[in-house]
């Protein structure tokens, strides 16, 4: 199994991205998954907050405080990372391909990097002028922490949906052709 994580900081078109890449190799016959890191925290929005999923009005900040407050005061970086892995376990009976599409932190890349699967690492630029963030929300370290991180198999910057389209179909070219 491979696992694509992709990173960048908010509305750089990870999401976007991952969608791409889902289509592509589903065309060629893989079986491939799509998810977030974040899924956590979007099951306890749900339940606190009542939130719908609507990616307009999602609750970045609530989102940015409870990862913070896990993080910080439980004394647990990998908390996300360790369920993940978990999950890990059982995805690979049923995927080939597992899509990551919202990696933010150093150790999000690192630990997964150290589990038996293939990793390929893609950092997402945003190019395209959008980014409608407060203040506080994009001081948040989940937005800036992998901003001098280097270790990635692939930097893509975002000018466009068709820019982006002929990235992601360079990426399979070149890590899917002989499967």
């Amino acid at each position: 199994m491979k696992i694509i994580l992709i990173a960048g900081k908010a509305l750089s078109g990870k999401t976007e991205l991952g969608g791409y890449l889902k289509e592509l190799l589903s065309l060629k016959g893989l079986k491939v998954m799509q998810t977030e890191y974040s899924k956590y925290l979007k099951m306890y929005a749900t339940e606190i907050l009542l939130y719908d999923g609507d990616r307009k009005n999602k609750p970045r900040k609530f989102l940015q405080d409870t990862g913070s407050y896990i993080r910080e005061n439980l004394k647990d970086e990998d908390f996300f990372v360790r369920r993940f892995k978990e999950d890990l376990r059982i995805y690979e009976n049923y995927f080939d391909v597992i899509i990551i599409s919202d990696v933010r932190l150093i150790h999000e890349i690192e630990e997964i990097k150290k589990s038996k699967y293939e990793i390929i690492s893609i950092k997402i630029i945003n190019r395209t002028g959008k980014y409608d963030l407060d203040k506080e929300e994009a001081e948040h370290i989940t937005e800036h922490e992998l901003d001098s991180y280097v270790k990635f198999n692939y930097i893509i910057e975002n000018e466009s949906l068709n820019i982006l389209k002929e990235h992601t179909k360079n990426i399979v070219q070149e890590n899917f052709e002989v499967m």
